[in-house]
């Protein structure tokens, strides 16, 4: 995440000059809100793993592995025999103005009968360089690691994930520096999930994560100020209840309300997300999935997918999204991700 308040106020300047008629609107593309909190607030809504983006987002409630809730980590862990996993993932991201952002991650799972699970993971991320709607070159980088816990008792469960990623973006002018952006990103995650009755999940996942930024600003207009080095600290809460219903087995309706807050030296933006989604199994190894994101600003992203499992120790799903990421689109346009995850089990 982009959390530099100088960066910011240079983006919007230039955005400015291109557009001098520009006013307040409650969409993400026409309001004053700073890249710098748009951004943070737009990777919120990804998912890495493609059964989670199949159906909107939606898992704060789920039982699998790739739930967005460290408590679900353990959820299934056999109280039998010790179990591992690997999975690998890739989304590409793909926006209307040309920005592509490639994502690629990976994650072990380790399931014991009495200590719990455990379960390390990174994702590399990297854009192509491309000219945005302002008329911007823009290049950005990132990498994520996260080490998460999760422990079943009886009809409930707990767990807790801890984070750090760092970011580097660039934005250029007619190939000439304009600023740059490195960011240090530490969080906390908390979750819990409980049976309220038979097929009936409900869970909540609390987020907290402060970054630290140091950009600078190039003096590319000549004006003899030279460049401008300034740092900042951001911080963001992201609270996220969940219910899941299996209507079937293993198959399932979800749905999440997501509330974030975000806020640094040029302000604050407050999100209210809700998403619904449908796992449906069709046959024995073959899953379906379609589901929905929408906010108070009147944003809505569809979504679909498919997972297709031949074994018990394979598996591979395949996800759409359309939309997912409004708060980007006053600079990259509209987006299309399609993600592909395989997991392997022992």
């Amino acid at each position: 995440m982009v959390n530099r308040p100088i960066l910011a106020r240079y983006c919007m300047v230039l955005a400015a000059m291109a557009a001098p008629g520009l006013c307040l609107a409650q969409n993400y593309k026409d309001d004053d809100t700073s890249f710098s909190l748009r951004l943070p607030a737009a990777l919120t809504r990804f998912s890495t793993y493609a059964d989670v983006a199949g159906v909107g987002g939606s898992s704060a409630g789920s039982k699998w592995l790739s739930s967005v809730n460290p408590a679900s980590t353990g959820w299934l862990a056999d109280p039998n025999r010790t179990r591992k996993s690997l999975s690998a993932q890739y989304s590409g991201l793909c926006f209307s103005e040309g920005t592509k952002i490639h994502v690629s991650s990976g994650a072990g799972t380790l399931e014991t009968p009495d200590a719990g699970a455990f379960q390390p993971a990174f994702a590399l991320a990297r854009s192509n360089r491309e000219t945005t709607r302002d008329g911007l070159g823009f290049l950005y980088e990132l990498e994520h690691y996260q080490f998460q816990y999760g422990k079943r008792f009886g009809k409930g469960a707990l767990g807790a994930a801890a984070i750090f990623s760092r970011a580097e973006a660039q934005f250029d002018l007619m190939r000439r520096d304009l600023a740059s952006s490195v960011t240090e990103t530490y969080g906390l995650r908390l979750g819990g999930l409980l049976e309220v009755r038979e097929k009936l999940l409900t869970g909540l996942v609390f987020d907290y994560a402060v970054a630290r930024s140091r950009s600078t600003s190039y003096d590319v207009f000549g004006l003899g100020i030279g460049d401008m080095r300034e740092r900042d600290t951001s911080h963001q809460f992201v609270l996220r209840p969940g219910l899941t219903y299996e209507y079937l087995e293993d198959s399932a309706v979800l749905f999440d309300y997501q509330f974030g807050a975000f806020c640094d030296g040029t302000g604050r933006l407050f999100v209210h997300r809700f998403s619904a989604g449908v796992d449906h199994r069709v046959v024995e190894g073959l899953f379906v999935r379609a589901g929905a994101t929408f906010d108070a600003r009147g944003e809505i992203a569809w979504t679909t997918g498919v997972g297709i499992y031949p074994n018990d120790w394979l598996t591979i799903d395949i996800a759409y999204q359309d939309r997912m990421f409004p708060e980007l689109a006053r600079e990259f346009g509209a987006s299309r991700t399609v993600t592909v995850s395989v997991s392997l089990a022992f």
